[in-house]
Order: C-alpha cells, then structure tokens, then sequence
C-alpha cells in the first residue's frame, strides 16, 4: 500500500510526534500529581492535560502547522478547543475508571483528544488564510 504524502498526512505525522511529546508530559504529570501529590486521578487527568496541551500549543504552531501569526486569536481559539477537548477528555477518562484497568482511563482519553485535537487545530485554530 502507497500512501500519498499530502499536506494533510505530513501535518498528521508532525503533529503525531508532537503528540507523543505532550502525551509523555501529560503521562509524567498525571502519576506525579497521583503518587507524589495524593491528587483524586480524576482531578490529576485534568491537570495534566493542562500541561501536555500547553507543550502542544506551542509546538504544533511552531512545527506543525508553522504558523507565523502574532496575534491572540490563535491562543483563544486554541483554549477554546482544548476546553472541549478537556471536557470529552475527562468525561472518557471517568467513565473508563469504573473498568477497573489501569491506564485505560488514560488511553481512551487520549484517542478521543487526539481526534478532537488534531481536526480542531487543522481546520480551525492554525488554518491558514488565502
């Protein structure tokens, strides 16, 4: 199978390792604010996402979607995202808590940000106006 390289698939790869960077932020934050800080797991996805998603800000502008804009648009448009990516994230994560699996909270967290994340980004917070 050949993939085409397109635009949108070189941005996914990109924003992929930028990904996996906020993620391993987020992952770190989320067991020290549980093991060293005694914080309800509910409460330390909350603030770790925080954490990864300020990581993601600046790095998907910069090397992902190499955005040039100065503005503050680009910041509100990008909390306003990640706050609905928070909310799905956090409601995903509670519901998978009652499974009893550890770290599938988690993950099942993080797939439904990515997919919220990347769309968001692509296509609204870093398009590029013609």
């Amino acid at each position: 199978l050949i993939i085409k390289k397109s635009k949108t698939f070189i941005e996914f790869l990109k924003y992929s390792s930028v990904g996996i960077v906020s993620l391993t932020i987020d992952f770190i934050f989320y067991n020290f604010f549980i093991y060293i800080f005694g914080i309800s797991a509910s409460n330390s996805k909350v603030f770790s996402f925080i954490c990864g998603a300020i990581n993601s800000f600046f790095m998907n502008k910069n090397f992902t979607f190499n955005s040039k804009e100065k503005n503050l648009i680009q910041p509100i448009k990008f909390i306003i995202l990640y706050l609905i990516s928070l909310y799905f994230n956090s409601k995903t994560h509670d519901f998978f808590l009652e499974f009893d699996i550890i770290y599938l909270p988690f993950v099942t967290a993080t797939l439904v940000s990515v997919a919220i994340n990347f769309s968001g980004q692509k296509l609204w917070v870093f398009k590029k106006v013609k």
